[in-house]
């Protein structure tokens, strides 16, 4: 099983030493980043230069997440792309080629009130091509991730299945979020098989169905088990991300030996 963790904007450079160490350890084999557009220049400097240390030190997988958010609709009230937030997203993959990231996590953003949803859709559709179309000359993959709400874009296993269809990119692929679907109403399973050829990285974190509480692993009510037993039949290969709240690297520590307990590869 290869295990990833999330690291944030706004770690400082003493956690970066402590990350260092868990990789050492062969604890880790990935690491999720994210584009810090939305912080001051010199926490920008500082979450940059870290991050380049550190994987100058380690040959270790690189996944970003893309801006998301609820300023990063891809499409308007008024079903027009927003080209502002597209650039973002492209602004977002230069920066993850400087550490040869070659997956991306997207959020597609939310359907308004009272919009047409297939209309939005459509228009989705679109940018994906387009975005997919760009990341293509770093040989990077772009990954829908399935969102919790239902007002949310991506939230049904059809629905992200369409997409993938329509888009019609080989480069277009699907993130499962099993705290995300957890709070759906889908069973995760159903991410899982009906997704099976497109699933290309997963965010693992437990709730209790209610809302997304990015809790540790058993904190909550999902069956992993039954996740893994599935993901054992899909033949599921890729990195296996911890999306839980951390704030040290001991609690990372803790949390991988959790998921390590459902090792079945």
């Amino acid at each position: 099983m290869k295990k990833c963790f999330t690291i944030n904007c706004m770690r400082t450079k003493a956690d970066f030493i402590e990350y260092e160490k868990l990789i050492n350890e062969g604890l880790f084999q990935g690491v999720e980043l994210f584009f810090p557009y939305n912080v001051s220049l010199e926490q920008r400097e500082i979450y940059t230069n870290e991050v380049t240390n550190l994987l100058s030190l380690h040959n270790v997988e690189v996944v970003l997440h893309l801006p998301h958010g609820g300023l990063n609709n891809l499409v308007n009230n008024d079903y027009s792309i927003n080209q502002e937030i597209v650039q973002r997203m492209k602004d977002a993959s230069d920066y993850a080629n400087g550490f040869n990231a070659k997956k991306l996590t997207l959020h597609l953003g939310r359907a308004f009130n009272e919009c047409d949803r297939q209309k939005l859709l459509n228009k989705i559709v679109d940018v994906l091509q387009d975005l997919c179309d760009y990341v293509s000359k770093y040989q990077m993959n772009v990954m829908i991730e399935n969102m919790p709400g239902v007002s949310e874009l991506g939230y049904s296993p059809d629905e992200i299945k369409d997409l993938i269809t329509k888009t019609n990119r080989k480069n277009l692929k699907f993130i499962l979020d099993t705290g995300h679907a957890n709070v759906s109403k889908y069973p995760i399973l159903e991410y899982i098989y009906k997704l099976s050829d497109d699933l290309y990285h997963i965010h693992f974190s437990d709730n209790d169905g209610s809302c997304d509480q990015h809790k540790p692993i058993n904190q909550g009510n999902i069956d992993f088990t039954k996740v893994f037993l599935a993901l054992k039949d899909v033949k599921f290969n890729q990195l296996h991300c911890l999306e839980i709240i951390f704030k040290t690297a001991d609690d990372l520590k803790k949390y991988n030996c959790d998921i390590e307990k459902y090792n079945l590869y």
